[in-house]
Protein backbone atom coordinates (compact mmCIF):
# COMPACT_ATOMS: atom_id res chain seq x y z
CA UNK A 1 0.00 0.00 0.00
CA UNK A 2 1.34 3.39 -0.65
CA UNK A 3 2.29 6.01 1.80
CA UNK A 4 -1.14 8.19 1.83
CA UNK A 5 1.06 10.63 2.66
CA UNK A 6 3.45 10.85 -0.58
CA UNK A 7 1.91 11.88 -3.95
CA UNK A 8 1.84 10.09 -7.04
CA UNK A 9 3.62 11.42 -10.43
CA UNK A 10 1.08 9.35 -12.53
CA UNK A 11 -2.18 8.37 -11.28
CA UNK A 12 -4.97 6.89 -13.74
CA UNK A 13 -8.26 5.43 -13.47
CA UNK A 14 -11.13 3.95 -15.11
CA UNK A 15 -14.45 3.03 -14.27
CA UNK A 16 -15.89 1.16 -16.75
CA UNK A 17 -18.83 -1.13 -17.29
CA UNK A 18 -19.07 -1.77 -13.70
CA UNK A 19 -15.62 -1.94 -12.78
CA UNK A 20 -12.78 0.27 -11.26
CA UNK A 21 -8.82 -0.05 -12.37
CA UNK A 22 -5.64 2.53 -10.96
CA UNK A 23 -2.38 2.83 -11.96
CA UNK A 24 -0.59 4.58 -9.54
CA UNK A 25 3.10 5.17 -10.50
CA UNK A 26 5.99 7.09 -7.74
CA UNK A 27 9.20 7.65 -8.27
CA UNK A 28 10.51 3.95 -8.89
CA UNK A 29 7.81 2.01 -8.08
CA UNK A 30 3.97 1.60 -9.55
CA UNK A 31 0.92 0.24 -7.65
CA UNK A 32 -1.98 -1.08 -9.36
CA UNK A 33 -5.73 -2.21 -8.40
CA UNK A 34 -8.55 -3.58 -10.25
CA UNK A 35 -11.77 -5.49 -9.99
CA UNK A 36 -11.91 -6.21 -13.42
CA UNK A 37 -12.62 -10.02 -13.03
CA UNK A 38 -12.54 -10.01 -9.42
CA UNK A 39 -15.09 -10.65 -7.06
CA UNK A 40 -14.03 -7.35 -4.85
CA UNK A 41 -11.72 -4.40 -5.92
CA UNK A 42 -8.07 -6.17 -5.47
CA UNK A 43 -4.28 -4.71 -4.81
CA UNK A 44 -2.11 -6.62 -7.62
CA UNK A 45 0.96 -8.16 -5.78
CA UNK A 46 3.54 -6.03 -7.49
CA UNK A 47 6.37 -7.95 -5.61
CA UNK A 48 4.72 -11.36 -7.39
CA UNK A 49 5.15 -9.32 -10.95
CA UNK A 50 7.38 -10.78 -13.06
CA UNK A 51 6.02 -9.09 -16.48
CA UNK A 52 3.52 -6.71 -18.34
CA UNK A 53 1.90 -6.31 -20.98
CA UNK A 54 -1.25 -3.97 -22.61
CA UNK A 55 -3.57 -5.59 -24.82
CA UNK A 56 -7.06 -4.89 -26.39
CA UNK A 57 -10.25 -5.28 -24.23
CA UNK A 58 -12.66 -3.38 -25.92
CA UNK A 59 -13.19 -0.11 -28.37
CA UNK A 60 -12.87 1.90 -25.54
CA UNK A 61 -10.61 0.17 -23.07
CA UNK A 62 -7.21 -1.59 -22.20
CA UNK A 63 -5.93 -4.11 -20.54
CA UNK A 64 -2.97 -3.53 -18.45
CA UNK A 65 -2.15 -6.99 -17.60
CA UNK A 66 0.67 -7.57 -14.60
CA UNK A 67 1.55 -11.44 -14.89
CA UNK A 68 2.58 -13.86 -11.67
CA UNK A 69 3.11 -17.22 -11.30
CA UNK A 70 -0.12 -17.91 -9.81
CA UNK A 71 -2.33 -15.02 -11.62
CA UNK A 72 -2.87 -12.29 -14.33
CA UNK A 73 -3.84 -9.37 -12.85
CA UNK A 74 -5.81 -7.37 -15.52
CA UNK A 75 -6.46 -3.62 -14.85
CA UNK A 76 -8.80 -1.38 -17.38
CA UNK A 77 -7.49 1.87 -18.51
CA UNK A 78 -9.04 4.19 -21.39
CA UNK A 79 -7.31 3.55 -24.43
CA UNK A 80 -6.10 7.47 -24.67
CA UNK A 81 -4.16 6.52 -21.14
CA UNK A 82 -2.28 3.49 -23.50
CA UNK A 83 0.99 5.63 -24.91
CA UNK A 84 1.31 7.39 -20.91
CA UNK A 85 1.16 3.73 -19.27
CA UNK A 86 3.31 2.18 -21.34
CA UNK A 87 6.07 5.01 -20.91
CA UNK A 88 6.00 4.67 -17.53
CA UNK A 89 5.20 1.04 -16.88
CA UNK A 90 9.06 0.38 -18.65
CA UNK A 91 10.53 3.32 -17.22
CA UNK A 92 9.54 1.59 -13.67
CA UNK A 93 9.65 -2.28 -15.06
CA UNK A 94 11.41 -2.43 -18.02
CA UNK A 95 10.07 -3.89 -21.24
CA UNK A 96 6.88 -5.52 -21.87
CA UNK A 97 6.63 -9.26 -22.50
CA UNK A 98 4.96 -10.27 -26.09
CA UNK A 99 1.89 -9.72 -26.65
CA UNK A 100 -0.65 -12.93 -26.77
CA UNK A 101 -2.38 -12.24 -29.53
Amino acid sequence: MPDPSVSPTLDLQLSWRATTGRLRFYDHTVHAETSFERDAPTQVPMDEVYGWRIEPCDFDAVCVEFVTARDTYRVLLDTRDERVARLALERVLGASLPSEG
